[in-house]
């Protein structure tokens, strides 16, 4: 088996660490690298572990949008969704994953699921958790009950192309990942779909759809304008459709092009994808540091 390298990429998600603090971006991508070896330096190790906390919100998120994901690859081959079974077996992961996080068993067992609220013993109220239950049955049956039926049933399956894949493709030399929830063609080209569950619109969030524009015209050999994108938030049932056009993607590359080269500007060897922590500064946005997975470790505060 080869060598397992910290090989350079770049996804939304990673572009958003490393313009909240570069200091958080160096401790997730490079500080924690190799710490899911038991036996990594105690430092790497705790990285490692922090990295992958989830917030509650976060976590519901996720939760939701794996829900939907074996709801639709199953209905592939049967045909059927059933609203109760998959609330019932939703709740029964959410506490399930709600025990072990509250145990901190994620510091012993891997794939384990870990809380920010836990790991920092936040005290949030019972009541708080129940809306987060609240809040993932509200999007579930909001999907299966008008968004499934309204955006999604009346495309035939064989017309379904991307549930929740991670794609790759090369920007310029550089590895760009993309994950789409979810892709149907129709009459009228190709649809990206995205689930959203939060209650308010995410206006970062544009670039990412570009993106996923950028990679589904290469990979499905289609123009811009055969490529529409859909928000759909399934927490207040909604659907925002925006038409890509060949200006939008140029963007997409710009911004792309920019957040690259920012990321490997402060790396101590590019080509080798090498960092040095103290050339990535800590933010001065506090109420980034309130809510970063790193706090208890990061050097701003010891």
């Amino acid at each position: 088996m080869g060598v397992f390298e910290n090989k350079f990429s770049w996804s939304k998600s990673r572009d958003e660490k490393f313009r909240e603090c570069p200091r958080q971006y160096y401790y997730h991508h490079y500080g924690s690298w190799g710490g899911w070896d038991a036996s990594a330096p105690a430092m790497t190790r705790e990285l490692y572990i922090l990295k992958n906390l989830k917030s509650r919100h976060m976590w519901v998120g996720e939760i939701v949008h794996h829900t939907i994901e074996t709801a639709l690859k199953n209905y592939v081959t049967t045909r059927q969704m059933n609203l109760e079974k998959y609330l019932s077996d939703m709740t029964a992961r959410m506490r399930k994953e709600f025990r072990e996080s509250r145990d901190k068993n994620y510091r012993k067992i891997k794939k384990v699921v870990g809380l920010f609220e836990h790991e920092y013993e936040s005290k949030i109220p019972d009541s708080k958790w129940m809306e987060i239950h609240e809040t993932a049955k509200r999007c579930l049956t909001n999907f299966f009950t008008i968004t499934f039926p309204r955006l999604v049933q009346p495309v035939p399956v064989e017309n379904w192309k991307l549930i929740e894949t991670l794609q790759e493709f090369d920007f310029e030399g550089s590895l760009i990942y993309v994950k789409i929830d979810f892709a149907f063609m129709d009459q009228e080209g190709l649809k990206i779909v995205d689930w959203k569950t939060g209650r308010t619109e995410d206006v970062d969030n544009e670039i990412q759809l570009d993106c996923y524009g950028l990679f589904s015209k290469e990979h499905f050999k289609i123009p811009a304008t055969s490529i529409k994108t859909v928000e759909a938030n399934v927490n207040i049932a909604k659907e925002n459709v925006r038409q890509m056009i060949e200006a939008k993607m140029d963007f997409a590359k710009h911004y792309l092009r920019n957040s690259i080269a920012g990321m490997k500007r402060v790396l101590k060897d590019e080509a080798k994808n090498i960092a040095e922590e103290s050339n990535f500064p800590f933010t001065e946005n506090e109420m980034t540091c309130r809510y970063c997975n790193f706090k208890k470790v990061c050097a701003k505060w010891r």
